[in-house]
């Protein structure tokens, strides 16, 4: 309960918190943080009670729930730039996983107690969290670029992964490729991870990046899921990256 956390007895009150570990050092400021919001709240010394937030005097109604739930696209959760037809159900659920940040990145494990060194596989420069490893790494633009350079379109990146699907739009690549566009984000998602673990886990080689592997890799890839949609004999691989670049 929070009035066990509040020490009645010292002055005007204080707030009196008994944590269960220590912390690490990169915790501290969070926690410094923390402390400074509770400075400014005190309890009431009303009996505690649940409050439903979104809902009237704060009773939890099941309509008001049931249309939290239909509205899903208000809050903008990118459901359809998920679930594509016939992008594998792993790579969907990796997507998933990806945009509500539950991908064990090494910032993730971090925040969970444990004691590693956070740099990116791929660049090796910038710490490592799912929206770098996915969207800003420098190793990764070059296969949003190969994608952007192919329809000659210029974008300016989201800041996360939820964002990029949200706003991930083809109405310029017309009708007939518009599936496959919908599926390049979750391509491009699944050929980092994939290459980022056998980096972090096997060592990759040595442990160094070959960065024509991972592009020929992601366009390979793209080329056999394109196959799902336009047929298995429609094209060569060539032909599939100027069937993209058409106008």
């Amino acid at each position: 309960m929070v009035e066990e956390m509040w020490d009645q007895n010292s002055g005007h009150g204080n707030w009196n918190l008994n944590f269960l570990r220590d912390f690490n050092d990169w915790e501290l400021g969070l926690v410094g943080d923390f402390l400074q919001i509770l400075r400014s709240h005190k309890p009431s010394g009303e009996e505690d009670s649940i409050l439903w937030k979104k809902g009237r005097r704060g009773q939890f109604r099941v309509k008001e729930a049931y249309n939290l739930l239909v509205r899903s696209d208000d809050i903008g959760f990118p459901s359809r730039s998920i679930w594509v037809t016939r992008v594998p159900t792993k790579v969907c659920f990796f997507a998933w996983e990806a945009t509500w940040g539950r991908v064990l990145t090494l910032d993730r494990l971090q925040r969970r107690g444990l004691q590693l060194p956070n740099r990116c596989f791929l660049c090796g420069c910038e710490e490592e969290s799912v929206n770098h490893i996915l969207i800003h790494c420098t190793v990764v633009r070059v296969l949003w670029d190969i994608v952007f350079g192919l329809v000659d379109v210029k974008w300016v990146f989201p800041e996360t992964v939820k964002e990029v699907l949200v706003s991930w739009r083809g109405s310029f690549v017309g009708k007939e490729r518009k599936k496959i566009w919908d599926a390049i984000p979750l391509s491009i998602f699944w050929t980092v991870w994939k290459k980022r673990n056998r980096l972090a886990f096997r060592g990759g080689g040595g442990g160094v990046l070959n960065v024509q592997k991972l592009k020929n890799f992601f366009v390979c890839n793209l080329w056999s899921w394109a196959k799902l949609y336009v047929g298995e004999e429609a094209f060569s691989l060539i032909g599939f990256l100027e069937w993209l670049a058409s106008p």
